[in-house]
């Protein structure tokens, strides 16, 4: 049956049909038509007291009709069950009204509470916390806004963002609102960093990060601002002592206590050959050290026990070389007073601590010598008697074989004698007649002597310039010292090689002079007997003047010939260097004062004082920071502007910035990164009429060689500052 409620009548009438059916066929098809008229009728609108009043009509109508005698109970019964199934839609309802209401009463009560948890956390928080409309209007104002900006909240409620903003700002914060505005996230909860303006005018750094919120009542904005004035001021703080800490020359870095590297100023740049990007968060260790030695192992124990530790390290740079370094470790703290990392100030002393090796090494030769002096001394009060004797003996003996014997002892009592002489050689020097010598003959005469008597698998040159000044001294001994080093050289090559040698005019000045303890200023010849052999092992160079040391096989040498070599040149006021590389053979270089006059020297000084520039801009290119600033120090003293590289890569970009302003390059051939002749090769590329002065520590054909036809001439070193200034004179025309 179709149910139709469109008026209380027709309800009623169709209630009274299914009560009828349910009392006289009891179906459960007439409850659910009871159920669904009273769902109908919530549906249409009615009330209960609406669906109370049909009710009963209906009552009224159908049970007087419908009880039967002995069934009025049952019949009441079903009445009421009728009933009930028509009601139940009403009593659901209420039941579903009371759930809800109750459930958002408690949903407003959370609400409540979480609104006021957010706005006591955004009152007490350390920022400003400002929202605004989409207009720009302000609607919430915290207390740290009150604080930061001095405004109160009724001073800034509706009122524009733009008061808070510096007048020369505005223009740029309007346009950031207004791309924020128009849902361009470029700006959208990113911190940005700027500048606030106070209720008393003055401007201040702030950051600020902004987000944008939507309701049914539109989008709005909330920026959360920080002043970080304090911030400022301390980064500036910082700024200022880093660099500070970069104008110093010291290595000065910080690692934490897992060893990585997190701080490396200039000074750490300029000694390592890293820069701080290449070294944050390496381990030091690993980076600075060949291994873990026992020092490096005393000096992270006891830097962790006592808070700091002093003492040297050997270190190695980024281009592989080994330095010296005077370390200073002390131990930072952080703010709960727990470790937090080390602060290292290192001090490159390779030079320092060469120059006390010179140092200690002429003291022990001095020792050795005086200690030498007085064995002599000895054996040869020894041998005097013995000599003597023996001379009797020999007279005095008829027989042939005894005198054969007496023969042998006298010769050998001669040889003991001669060591005696060699012995004393070192000990005191020479002490025979001086005279002046020609160095070019004398290294002509050995020329010959070598070229006769060496294998032909050794090629010897000589190279003797013109006007090579004379020295004061014995011939012969010097002759026995410059025959003594080719000899050595000879052994040095079983296989064959160049032996070169020559000789220069030298004035030793005061930057020379720095490079070596013996040296004195004035002039000097240097004689130079290079070799192409098998080179000494860095371990023993330094002992190879001593006496009785050498490493050739028993009963090839007695080890007096070099010590006896110092000591012939010491005598002449003189000093030997010498420098060798494992494989590519060993230079000897012997300094004589020269016997040139005082009238020779103010000659020479008034050469030098000639040589000065007029303004010429020269590049000085080295790795090694002493030689930029002294080489540097001596042109601009002497009419030259200076510029300086450490290695090839920066030459090449100060040449491009500078272009031909630059007239002369001045370049070290070894250098790490970029080296001289990679260097050489580029700047050509650029300016091929580019004037270049090669400079190099060991003369080394085959490098030069190649660059030969790029560059204007070589420059050895160690230079003067004659040399310097007479060699930029002669390729500047």
């Amino acid at each position: 049956m179709q149910i139709r409620n469109d008026n209380p009548d027709e309800l009623r009438k169709q209630y009274i049909s299914a009560l009828q059916d349910y009392l006289e066929e009891g179906k459960e098809k007439s409850l659910e038509r009871a159920y669904e008229l009273g769902r109908k009728a919530i549906a249409d609108g009615r009330g209960i007291l609406d669906m109370a009043a049909v009710h009963q009509d209906v009552l009224i109508t159908v049970l007087p009709q419908a009880i039967k005698q002995g069934e009025i109970e049952e019949t009441l019964k079903k009445a009421a069950q009728f009933f009930s199934e028509s009601i139940a839609p009403f009593e659901m309802t209420f039941r579903g009204f009371h759930d809800s209401i109750t459930e958002l009463y408690n949903m407003n009560k959370i609400l409540e509470q979480s609104e006021m948890k957010f706005r006591s956390v955004v009152q007490a928080a350390n920022d400003a916390i400002i929202s605004s409309k989409s207009n720009g209007n302000i609607i919430s104002w915290n207390k740290c806004a009150e604080t930061i900006f001095g405004y109160s909240e009724g001073e800034v409620l509706g009122k524009s963002l733009t008061i808070l903003m510096p007048e020369l700002l505005r223009y740029i914060h309007s346009r950031r609102l207004e791309r924020l505005m128009s849902c361009e996230s470029e700006y959208n909860e990113k911190m940005l960093e700027s500048y606030g303006l106070k209720k008393d005018g003055s401007e201040f750094p702030i950051e600020i990060s902004i987000a944008a919120w939507k309701t049914e009542e539109g989008t709005f904005y909330t920026g959360i601002v920080r002043d970080i004035t304090e911030r400022k001021r301390a980064q500036e703080k910082i700024r200022e002592r880093a660099s500070l800490l970069n104008i110093t020359h010291d290595a000065i870095a910080v690692r934490d206590l897992e060893h990585r590297l997190t701080y490396w100023n200039k000074g750490a740049e300029g000694l390592y050959g890293w820069t701080e990007d290449e070294i944050r968060g390496k381990n030091a260790n690993e980076l600075l050290y060949k291994e873990e030695s026992p020092d490096l192992m005393e000096a992270k124990k006891i830097v962790i026990e006592r808070g700091k530790w002093a003492g040297e390290l050997c270190q190695v740079t980024k281009d592989g070389k080994e330095i010296i370094v005077d370390s200073r470790w002390v131990l930072t703290y952080d703010r709960k007073g727990a470790p937090k990392s080390i602060l290292i100030i290192n001090t490159d002393i390779t030079e320092k601590k060469k120059l006390e090796a010179q140092f200690l090494r002429a003291q022990r030769m001095d020792s050795l010598g005086t200690l030498a002096g007085g064995i002599a001394h000895d054996l040869n009060n020894i041998l005097t008697p013995i000599m003597l004797s023996l001379q009797m003996l020999k007279e005095e003996c008829p027989d042939e074989n005894k005198r054969k014997m007496v023969d042998i002892l006298e010769r050998n009592t001669m040889r003991g004698a001669d060591l005696i002489k060699q012995v004393l050689l070192f000990a005191r020097g020479a002490e025979g007649e001086r005279r002046t010598v020609q160095v070019a003959y004398l290294i002509s005469e050995i020329g010959k002597v070598t070229k006769e008597t060496f294998p032909k698998s050794i090629e010897v040159r000589l190279s003797i310039p013109r006007g090579l000044w004379e020295v004061t001294g014995d011939a012969t001994q010097l002759y026995q010292v410059l025959m003594n080093l080719c000899v050595n050289a000879r052994d040095a090559m079983p296989e064959g090689g160049i032996l070169e040698i020559s000789a220069e005019n030298l004035f030793i000045d005061e930057n020379h002079k720095r490079m070596n303890i013996e040296a004195k200023i004035g002039p000097y010849i240097v004689i130079t007997v290079a070799d192409t052999g098998t080179g000494i092992p860095p371990e023993i160079l330094d002992k190879v003047f001593e006496p009785f040391f050498t490493t050739k096989a028993h009963g090839k040498g007695t080890g007096l010939g070099l010590s006896t070599s110092v000591g012939i040149i010491k005598s002449h006021s003189g000093f030997i260097d010498v420098q060798s590389e494992v494989g590519k053979g060993t230079t000897f270089k012997v300094y004589l004062p020269s016997a040139a006059t005082t009238e020779t020297q103010q000659v020479k000084a008034q050469e030098l004082t000639t040589d000065t520039g007029n303004g010429e801009m020269i590049l000085v290119v080295d790795d090694e920071a002493s030689i930029r600033e002294v080489t540097g120090a001596i042109l601009e003293t002497n009419g030259y502007r200076v510029i300086t590289a450490s290695d090839g890569a920066e030459a090449l970009s100060l040449y491009k910035e500078k272009g031909t302003e630059i007239k002369i390059v001045l370049i070290d051939m070894a250098m790490p990164v970029m080296d001289g002749q990679t260097c050489i090769r580029e700047l050509v590329k650029i300016n091929p009429e580019i004037k270049i002065i090669a400079v190099s520590g060991l003369i080394e054909k085959e490098s030069f060689s190649k660059v030969a036809k790029q560059v204007n001439t070589l420059l050895n070193k160690p230079y003067s500052s004659e040399e310097l200034l007479k060699t930029i004179k002669d390729i500047s025309g």
